[in-house]
């Protein structure tokens, strides 16, 4: 790593630009709990699109592996933890 990396911010890949997307949807629905179905058709343009369903999938693996989101049998729902932190940067 030379200095013109630790200066210059990480740039975000599409993998985490929908992470952020999925926590901020499921954020603004505190406390409830949304389906992954729900989450599909909303952050999809066309929901039967077997590649993009694959990345919220596996968005949805890698926030509740980061203790970020818990699910529910189909239902997902943000964390105390995210919430917190939400709260911290408003």
């Amino acid at each position: 790593m030379d200095a013109d990396d630790r200066d210059c911010p990480r740039r975000l890949e599409e993998r985490d630009i929908l992470q952020a997307a999925l926590l901020a949807i499921l954020l603004d629905a505190h406390p409830a709990h949304r389906s992954e179905e729900e989450l599909v058709r909303e952050l999809t343009a066309e929901p039967r699109d077997v590649s993009r369903r694959d990345a919220v999938e596996t968005a949805i693996r890698e926030l509740t592996g980061a203790g970020l989101a818990h699910r529910n049998g189909g239902f997902l729902f943000a964390t105390s933890a995210a919430v917190r932190f939400e709260e911290l940067r408003s």
